[in-house]
Order: C-alpha cells, then structure tokens, then sequence
C-alpha cells in the first residue's frame, strides 16, 4: 500500500505550522515531511506528530546554514569534521521524530572521495537510519543518475539509497517511471513535484496516477511525499490524490483502551 506524506514545507503554506499537521491528517495524508525540523524544540514537533496521528516521512541533512551559504557539505573537500559534527547533530532530531528517510545533501562542490568517506561513516555511525541522495540540477555535487548510481556502487550500504523527485527527474531529461525501472531496487523515498514550475503532480499533463500504481506494483514500501508548491490553497489543487486515501492516518488510542 502507497503511503503518502504531505511535506510541509510546501504544503499548508496558507496555515501556521502548528495547524498544518491535522489540515494534513483531514486532507487524507498518513504522514508529513519536513526539509528543515531543526528551527524549534524537537519534542512539540513530535507530540503533533502523536496529537495527529501522523508519521514522519522525510528530512534532510545537515541541518541549514543560517549564512545564506549553500545547503550541504558530504562532497566538500577537507570538511569531514564539519560533516560529522552536523550529522550527530541532525541525529539526535532524527532519534525525536523518526523519519522514514533522511536526504543527505552533498552541496555543491568537493571531490567523489570525500563523499565516499562521509557517506560510509554516516551510514555506519547510523545503521538503522534509512539515508538517500538525489541527484540535483542546481546546488549539487550529484547532477546525474550515472554519478548516482555509482556512489551508491562504491559506498555499498543497505542503508543508502535513492530519493526519487519527479520534477528533478524530468528536468534531467529522464521520466519518474524510467529511474524507478532502473533503481527500484535502491529506491527509498519518493517526492512528488511537476515541471517546470514544482506545482501538482499532474498538473504538467503527467500521469501520476498511473506511476502510483506502477509504484504498488514493484513493491516500494517507502514515503511517497507531497512536495510541491500549490497554484492556489493546498486544499483546493489536491485533486491529483486518489479518491480514498491509499494509507488510513493512524487513530489515537483512547485512555484505558
């Protein structure tokens, strides 16, 4: 069964962040993503997590840089201190709120082996954390599925693997049911998005209900989040999700029950 996240980051934008948690329980979600949950206490994120019945899908990794300097540092040269330093810090987050998957983001420079270092220490410091890496068109080290591919050849861990972003992938001329032809094996989240502008899924005339099937039926059992910015209301362009949720939010369990 697909369980789909609302990340919201994007999402319920028109909402204060306390309230997006159940606007996205109401609207059918199972669980939600955040990019960056480093911004407040940790524990009231998750008691809205509980309070909402909701899990937590996605991060990413390292937490921000406040400077305005680029997001992510595994590639770059001579940083690994930096790089292990950070990554301790996100994992005593990541022990709060439990997400499904963590993208850890290369910024955009470095050398392969130096991303091959940190990406072998993280995946052993952290063997029961689930890690992927995206390939991105701007602001990365990894600009291509080939590269991809082979950093995930050369690292070897069970523990790493891919994030699929449909709009990344169309914008890097492949289509979202080619790289999971090609990766399903690896695949460990997935992030919903259309072209050229982030908006619905669907909305770019792609068929994103038939590749949530396609998903189903080679046995992902990763998040599949939500992440796009609407046209309109959040509420008002969620026209592209099934008609009954494809994974019932979890019920709160009465006292004494």
């Amino acid at each position: 069964m697909i369980k789909l996240a609302a990340d919201l980051t994007t999402l319920f934008q028109e909402l204060p962040l306390a309230a997006r948690f159940s606007a996205a329980q109401a609207a059918g979600f199972a669980g939600v993503s955040l990019v960056s949950p480093y911004d407040g206490p940790v524990q009231e994120l998750r008691d809205r997590l509980v309070l909402s019945g909701l899990s937590f899908a996605a991060m990413v990794a390292p937490p921000p840089n406040y400077t305005g300097a680029p997001q992510g540092f595994a590639a770059t040269t001579g940083g690994e201190d930096r790089f292990q330093r950070d990554f301790k810090r996100m994992l005593r987050y990541a022990d709060v709120l439990k997400p499904g998957a963590i993208e850890i983001l290369t910024g955009p420079e470095g050398d392969p082996e130096t991303l091959l270092r940190n990406l072998r220490w993280a995946t052993a410091e952290a063997p029961k954390r689930l890690f992927t890496l995206a390939p991105r068109p701007e602001g990365s080290f990894l600009q291509s599925y080939d590269q991809l591919a082979e950093v995930l050849a050369e690292v070897g861990a069970d523990n790493l693997g891919l994030c699929l972003d449909t709009a990344t992938a169309a914008a890097l001329g492949s289509t979202p049911e080619a790289v999971l032809e090609r990766f399903g094996a690896d695949l460990r989240h997935v992030s919903l998005a259309s072209v050229p502008d982030r908006a619905e899924p669907g909305s770019d005339g792609w068929d994103v209900t038939g590749f949530l099937s396609r998903l189903e039926a080679a046995g992902y059992a990763g998040w599949v989040s939500a992440d796009y910015t609407p046209k309109l209301t959040t509420t008002a362009g969620l026209g592209w999700m099934p008609p009954v949720p494809v994974a019932a939010p979890k019920t709160r369990k009465k006292r004494g029950s």
